[in-house]
């Protein structure tokens, strides 16, 4: 018994390590910001004035009919970067670097700040991201370098 319970871990241990994750990003601009968390669980922002948009954190969830969606979901902390763009629509889903190869342009052409009004956010995202306007509900998440989050939403009329 105790050595099925050792082969049972060490197989367990051996799959989680082999699977890595597919999200993590490393081919961010070296000017990107960058959330760092320190001890007391504070946010600070590695951020400079030329970096090459102003977010750390971007959560884009887009509801289409039939139960359809397009899901863009970015993070970049101090230990790690994560991009996935899952488009149900379309049938595609991209991950890591190859989710930050088509992010990354789309980001860098952004105009937008944590001042920007609501709708003007909105329409900007949807015109970038090349989405049409006949989705059923859109959710908008952002954390800007400054630490402040953002969250804007818009429902069909």
């Amino acid at each position: 018994m105790k050595k099925f319970a050792l082969i049972c871990a060490l197989s367990t241990t051996a799959l989680l390590v082999g699977c890595g994750d597919s999200e993590e990003a490393t081919n961010l601009p070296d000017n990107a910001p960058t959330e760092q968390n320190t001890m007391n669980q504070t946010s600070t922002v590695t951020e400079t004035t030329d970096a090459p948009f102003n977010f750390t954190h971007f959560d884009l969830d887009i509801e289409y009919a039939d139960d359809k969606s397009y899901d863009v979901s970015y993070e970049n902390e101090a230990s790690r970067a994560e991009a996935q763009i899952e488009d149900e629509v379309n049938n595609t889903k991209l991950e890591g670097n190859e989710a930050t190869n088509k992010l990354v342009p789309i980001f860098e052409s952004f105009t937008f700040d944590k001042d920007t009004p609501d709708d003007e956010v909105i329409d900007e995202v949807l015109q970038k991201f090349e989405q049409p306007d006949s989705f059923l509900e859109l959710e908008l998440e952002i954390k800007f370098a400054d630490g402040t989050v953002k969250e804007y939403r818009r429902v069909a009329q």
